[in-house]
């Protein structure tokens, strides 16, 4: 029988290598990010056309390669860090397995210029598919500059899975993210199609944080500082009121390098439990200094996953250094001698006519009452079936468990109403002039139609109609604008700027007038007229954006749908005004005039109907 094992050759190997480290655009450019750090670089360039398809290029002004060593560094295995296996156990730097140039090479047309400051002269090596072409002298500044071109030419398959350039481009940003951080004292600028994103100058750590993410983060951080004979943890923690229910943003470091590790990530979220909402997330920026023998980084070609030697005893640090933190900048004022003197003045309005403000008041009230009020009538009398909306008992608490984010089986709308709602209550003309109803809880509306009792989950009622409501708005009836007396100035992150001037039009037509100031700065000159301002306007168009990009990753493309239902979840959690039997048959009315009133827009429950047979099971 013959020999059927053949070695393979190296351009295959190579396309096999490359396959495991370069998965889309964004693992190029960690790569050569990460290369440049190590070259002793102060500033760093990033340049990026197509999110990545047509060219990434990375410019510095480390230390640069001699001749030989710019077409050595092209070949796998080849590496300046390692001269023994024991040094596995004291690498400091970020590269050391010498596969990435190797494996990006396999796969994109690569131009490298470098030199070094000792030389007068610098070295060009050109290569397409891991073939050279090129090997020569040339003029160039000090430092390296690798031009990858064409990712994926020759690997057409490779090519097809990447996602749009928006998704693409959103995880070369997170890459950046990553290095710039860790790396504060470093300058970094990246530019997207010919457009500066970033232009971060060195600073200390707090600031590039809130270069990076905006100037809302200024006032939301706590410092963690623990130092150790085992271990230093230092970084910046979240004010646990500013913790997301969505991504937050989450950094861990070890040794300087971004690593992924769900036990210090579980340390963090157990120094919060006790402060944040079951399913929140705290946002941090946590780095860990420690002897690089404890951790072993060569378990995965990324780098990004690590092994520890004692991972119970880093759990214990890191928990114990953020509760600390929370504890002890809890109970002080903090005056911050970090931050840059910015001032943010907001800019002059344009001239426009000057509305008066509106205040809502109830000409009804009384402080002096002391009669508990009762809901149900219009004529305010009491009746036996007209109960305190503050009903609060643990009995309750128990039935309503089961009924808060039920999921009920996907069907048509059509057949959804048909089969959840008489068709005689669907009508708001054919609603009885009184009905009785209570409200638990400010979330629960029991009430009675016709013959037959049901309970309407407020939150969820109110996320539809808002859904609804925003998508006639963006489709044919724009929501109008109430000008503001003071526009309101918001700082955005560049990512969140270029997309909230892109979807301005979409804004206008749901009630928000954005006029953009500079790169990242916006002015909110006008609010919907239907909205009362509650709520940091700031964090309201932060969490819209992000939550808008969030979809367009998991593939939610639509965007009417995708802006209408992130603003509608903005808003659904305010408190519904159901103190008279008038507002709740205007907000039946909003919620039965709906398209699909039975269902949220992401196909939780609204509407539960009671029957003879279900209550008798409620009593065993």
């Amino acid at each position: 029988m013959s020999d059927i094992i053949k070695m393979l050759p190296d351009a295959v190997a190579n396309q096999i290598a490359a396959g495991e480290v370069i998965q889309r655009p964004a693992s190029v450019v960690k790569e050569l990010l990460e290369n440049s750090v190590d070259s002793g670089a102060t500033e760093i360039q990033l340049i990026v056309k197509d999110a990545g398809r047509t060219l990434i290029q990375v410019i510095d002004n480390g230390k640069g390669m001699s001749f030989n060593d710019a077409r050595l560094c092209f070949e796998r295995h080849a590496t300046s860090k390692l001269r023994a296996a024991d040094d596995l156990y004291h690498i400091r730097t970020k590269g050391f397995r010498g596969e990435a140039l190797a494996s990006i090479a396999a796969i994109a047309y690569v131009e490298l210029k470098t030199k070094q400051a000792e030389e007068t002269i610098g070295t060009a090596v050109t290569i397409e598919g891991a073939e050279v072409k090129c090997h020569e002298h040339c003029a160039t500044q000090d430092g390296t500059s690798i031009a990858v071109k064409n990712l994926f030419f020759n690997v057409p398959a490779r090519r097809n899975f990447l996602k749009s350039d928006n998704v693409e481009m959103t995880h070369i940003e997170e890459e950046f993210y990553r290095v710039a951080l860790i790396h504060h004292d470093l300058g970094f600028t990246l530019y997207h199609n010919g457009k500066m994103v970033y232009h971060l100058e060195p600073t200390n750590m707090k600031q590039r944080i809130v270069n990076i993410f905006g100037n809302s983060f200024k006032d939301k951080l706590y410092p963690v500082d623990q130092e150790t004979d085992i271990l230093n943890v230092h970084g910046f923690i979240a004010k646990p009121e500013n913790a997301k229910k969505k991504k937050a943003e989450q950094y861990m470091f070890i040794n300087d390098r971004y690593v992924r590790h769900p036990l210090l990530n579980y340390a963090v979220e157990q120094a919060y439990a006790q402060l944040i909402p079951q399913g929140y997330r705290p946002a941090y920026f946590i780095a860990i200094d420690v002897d690089p023998a404890n951790v072993d980084i060569n378990v995965s070609p990324t780098k990004v996953e690590v092994k520890l030697q004692d991972d119970k005893l880093l759990f214990g640090f890191v928990l114990a250094a953020v509760k600390k933190s929370l504890g002890t900048m809890a109970l002080s004022p903090q005056i911050d001698f970090d931050l840059d003197p910015i001032f943010e003045l907001p800019k002059r309005p344009a001239d426009r006519p000057i509305v008066m403000p509106k205040v809502d008041h109830n000409p009804n009230y009384n402080p002096f009452d002391s009669v508990p009020q009762y809901r149900g009538s219009s004529s305010g009398s009491s009746k036996p079936y007209q109960w305190n909306e503050r009903v609060d008992t643990q009995s309750w608490n128990d039935f309503l468990q089961g009924l808060k984010t039920e999921n009920i089986e996907r069907q048509e709308p059509e057949q959804l109403a048909a089969n959840l709602i008489p068709q005689e209550s669907c009508e708001p003309q054919e609603m009885p002039e009184d009905f009785p109803y209570f409200v638990v809880r400010d979330r629960y509306l029991f009430l009675q139609l016709g013959d037959r009792p049901m309970v309407v989950n407020v939150v969820n009622a109110r996320e539809r109609i808002l859904y609804e409501r925003n998508m006639k708005a963006l489709e044919d009836t724009p929501i109008s604008v109430q000008q503001s007396l003071f526009p309101t100035t918001i700082t955005l992150t560049p990512s969140q700027a270029d997309l909230a001037d892109s979807l301005k039009s979409e804004f206008q037509q749901m009630g928000y007038e954005l006029e953009k100031i500079d790169m990242t700065h916006f002015a909110v000159n006008g609010t919907p007229n239907n909205e009362s301002e509650e709520g940091d306007i700031q964090d309201i168009i932060s969490t819209i954006l992000d939550e808008f990009k969030s979809n367009t990753f998991l593939h939610k493309t639509d965007k009417y749908q995708n802006i209408a239902l992130c603003m509608a979840r903005q808003y659904k959690g305010r408190q519904v005004p159901l103190h008279t039997v008038e507002a709740v048959r205007e907000f039946l009315r909003q919620l039965f005039s709906c398209d699909c009133p039975t269902v949220t827009p992401s196909q939780k429950k609204i509407i539960h109907y009671f029957d003879a047979d279900s209550l008798e099971s409620l009593f065993g």
